[in-house]
């Protein structure tokens, strides 16, 4: 486990635990599923797996990238850039990302 995908081999693994504003939810919600469609889709040929976990204003995400190397594209789409965007004002407290190699 890593709190950076520096260094990282072959398949990256990406988990996340974050806490939203009360009364976000929902916006972040909506946000975090367009970030998973973009991940599923053939804009990021190299994101394997992209789940979202919610209760109440808690998310648990889970991503899977093919290399960190596509990990820092997904980072570089829009519906990643939206979802910064909106996570600058909304988190409550620090996420805690940790990565980790398959």
């Amino acid at each position: 486990m890593s709190t950076t995908p520096e260094g990282l081999q072959g398949s990256v693994i990406v988990s996340v635990r974050l806490r939203v504003k009360l009364g976000t939810e929902d916006d972040a919600e909506a946000a975090l599923l367009a970030v998973r469609d973009s991940v599923l889709s053939d804009a990021e040929p190299e994101g394997v797996e992209f789940r979202v976990a919610r209760y109440n204003n808690e998310f648990l995400l889970f991503e899977e990238y093919t290399s960190a190397a596509a990990l820092k594209t997904h980072q570089e789409t829009p519906a990643f850039k939206m979802w910064a965007e909106l996570a600058a004002v909304i988190f409550d407290g620090k996420p805690e990302v940790y990565f980790y190699q398959e």
